[in-house]
């Protein structure tokens, strides 16, 4: 018997714009700015995609809003009965992710590239985990001082404590790697 389908980006995207709506109302460009700005490194949202949800949302009855259907900026908010979804959804295991890592696509074959080409590539990827782990300062400093009176801000640092330690093994790893190819390229 075949593994079951994994759920499709769309569909756990529902519960991404859900989550969002607990922390306030937002219209469609809010959220795409929340998810920009605080999810960014870990989950995106289009507007291609957040706007037909949002749609479907309503029509489930999960979200709702009271603004006038001419509004420029049209501001939604979760409903009793989208809690009540996205608290089930959140009880759920986390679906398994496979990923696509072309950095490592690329090197798996750097074997055909001229020289230098794998080097070039692992310092690019570990000046962007460099990058993500100030950037990351920032967020721990913004959920130490303004935020640090939430609820959620412990759920929140956990979430960041992830992203700093994926970016600092990245870092780690692109090191030995490089290390690794320049041994190989001096060896006899």
């Amino acid at each position: 018997m075949p593994a079951p389908a994994r759920v499709r980006d769309e569909n756990r995207s529902r519960y991404a714009i859900l989550g969002a709506l607990t922390l306030g109302p937002k219209s469609g460009y809010d959220l795409r700015q929340f998810f920009a700005r605080n999810l960014g490194f870990f989950w995106s949202e289009s507007f291609g995609q957040i706007y037909p949800i949002l749609r479907t949302l309503s029509a489930e009855g999960l979200v709702e809003s009271n603004a006038d259907a001419g509004e420029r900026r049209r501001p939604y908010q979760i409903t009793e009965a989208g809690r009540e979804v996205l608290a089930r959804w959140l009880a759920q295991p986390p679906a398994s992710e496979i990923g696509r890592v072309e950095v490592l696509l690329k090197l798996f074959f750097a074997g055909e590239a001229p020289p230098g080409v794998a080097h070039a590539h692992l310092q690019v990827v570990r000046a962007e985990h460099v990058q993500r782990l100030a950037q990351y300062e920032q967020v721990a400093r913004r959920l130490d001082t303004e935020l640090a009176s939430r609820d959620e801000v412990v759920y929140w640092r956990v979430t960041l404590d992830y992203g700093r330690r994926v970016s600092e093994a990245l870092v780690a790893w692109c090191d030995a790697a490089d290390q690794a190819l320049r041994d190989a390229a001096d060896a006899p």
